[in-house]
Order: structure tokens, then sequence, then C-alpha cells
């Protein structure tokens, strides 16, 4: 059953990351138009707008271009990737790590980390270090007037990275904990839904095999009197009342396997399941006709093995 098997992998629902990700973008717009327009702050305003209008064109492939509903491990993975360096973009045009909104550059990793597999949230966990650091130490200055009123002292200027990496790490510990028991549950709650389609499945052939019982039994009751009649009438010519007896004992077969599987549609046929050479089946196949009839049955199974072998 596919449809279970995909509860196995790790996914993002496109359209709960899209809303997140729209979320984002507009805060992004707000907060630089009203702090350049607003504010009178001074910094680079078209190029930080150009980076928030990356983002934009990525949401955009996802609506028009990826079709799937929900993202794979990969896909979430690149477009993870696209958030935390267009983020680091713009936190290094705009003061690097003492910018107060650099705390949002935690959140594509811990989003990630109850959905994702662990090998590609250790990568986002890497990659979001790694910009931390890089902004640390690389940076345009924050944009006056905080610039000349912000003075820091070196211990806390490198206490901020210090706790912004301990909280990345613990947090997506935290999520990953949570996360990992979510998809224990899921697979569990999809093996629950397989084995309840398997009985309803065994109820409906149940059902089938009761209606087919119901259907055949009024044209085998047909040919069970037929066989009857023709036995009365046949009844001094032994061979031909040795083959209607033959068929009135098939009949009655036929009955009683469709009473047992109208009771039980799983049963097993323990001739066909059995692991038998064929000479064995050829075997049990003329023994079961010796019981029902007179007639010498004579099958020279080593001449029919050497002709095969001729040709």
């Amino acid at each position: 059953m596919k449809f279970f098997e995909t509860s196995k992998y790790h996914f993002f629902k496109k359209s709960t990351y899209l809303s997140l990700r729209w979320i984002g973008i507009i805060g992004q717009l707000i907060s630089v138009n009203i702090v350049y327009f607003f504010l009178n702050f001074d910094f680079n305003f078209i190029i930080c707008n150009l980076v928030i209008f990356l983002g934009v064109l990525s949401n955009l492939f996802l609506i028009f271009i990826y079709k799937k509903t929900q993202l794979s491990d990969r896909s979430a993975f690149i477009f993870l990737v696209i958030d935390i360096l267009q983020l680091g973009a713009l936190l290094y045009l705009t003061g690097g790590i003492t910018n107060p909104f650099v705390i949002f550059l935690l959140v594509p990793s811990i989003f990630s980390s109850s959905n994702l597999s662990l090998r590609t949230n250790t990568l986002l966990v890497m990659l979001t270090i790694i910009t931390i650091v890089f902004l640390t130490f690389y940076y345009h200055d924050l944009p006056l007037p905080i610039k000349s009123d912000l003075h820091n002292n070196h211990y806390y200027y490198y206490s901020i990275p210090t706790a912004l990496v301990i909280a990345l790490v613990f947090l997506n510990y935290l999520a990953m904990s949570f996360g990992t028991q979510s998809r224990l549950r899921r697979e569990a709650l999809a093996k629950m839904e397989e084995v309840m389609a398997s009985e309803h499945e065994l109820l409906s052939l149940g059902g089938q095999a009761a209606a087919a019982a119901h259907s055949l039994g009024t044209p085998l009751s047909t040919i069970k009197i037929i066989a009857h009649d023709l036995e009365k009438q046949f009844q001094d010519q032994h061979d031909v009342k040795k083959d209607i007896e033959l068929l009135s004992s098939q009949v009655e077969r036929c009955n009683e396997i469709l009473k047992r599987l109208t009771l039980n549609p799983v049963e097993e046929d323990e001739f066909i399941d059995k692991d038998l050479s064929m000479k064995d089946y050829l075997s049990e196949i003329i023994s079961s006709f010796k019981e029902i009839s007179q007639k010498n049955f004579i099958f020279n199974y080593d001449q029919f093995s050497n002709q095969k072998k001729n040709n």
C-alpha cells in the first residue's frame, strides 16, 4: 500500500511552508521600509529590497513551477538553505550579529528539525553556525543613528554569537525529540490504518464469497437435479453411471467450497499450498479420481520426463 509507505518519509507540507515564508518576506519588507522612510535610518536600501525580492521569486517558483503538494527532504533542504542565506545577506547589510533581528536566523533549522531527516537538519545547523560566525566578523555597520549611540564591550559582543549557537543546538535537540515521537505516532497510526484496511478488504471478500455462493447455488442445484435424473436413466450403463456420479460429487464439492469461503474467505487450500513436486501433484490428482472411479489410471512419469528432455 503505497499511501501508507509515504508516511515513513520526511516532508514539508508546501502550503504551510509557503504561508510561513510569505509572513517572513512581508515582515522583512515592512521592517526595511519603515526603518528607511519613517525612522530615517541610513543603510543600503536598494540592495536590501533586492535580497528580499529573491525570496519572493523562490516563493513564486514554489507556487507556479513546483507542482507537488509536499516538499521532499531534498527540496525542503534547498529552500531552507535559500532562507538562511537570504536572511544572512540582509543581516550582513544591516549590522551583522549586532542586529537584534539575528534571532530569526535560527528559525529555518529549528523548523526543519521536527520534520526533516537527521542528516538534513545537521547540515542546516552547520550552515547556520557558519553564517553566525561569518556575521560576527564580517558585516556592514549598523544603520545610523544607532551606530553612533551603541558601544558594546568585547565580552558582551562575543557572547551574542555564543548564546545564539547554544540556543540553536538546544532548540534543535528539543524539536528533534518531539519530532521523533510525532513520527513514531504517525507511523503507528499508519500501521493501524493498514491493518484496518486489510480487515476491511477481508470482510469485503467474505461478502463477495457469500454473494458468489448465493448466485451459484441455483445453477449448481440445477446441475445436481439433472445429474440425478441422468443417473436414473442410465443406471444400467455402468460406465455412464460412474461419470454421472463423478459429476454429482464435483457439484457437492463446489457447494462445500463456497460454504467454506462464505464462513472464512482466507481459508487456504491444503493441496495447492503443499510444497510438492510435479510428480507428487499428478499422483495426488490420479488418486482422487481412483476414489470415485473404477477405471485404472497408469501414468509413466519417467517416460514423460524422457520425452520432455528429448524435445
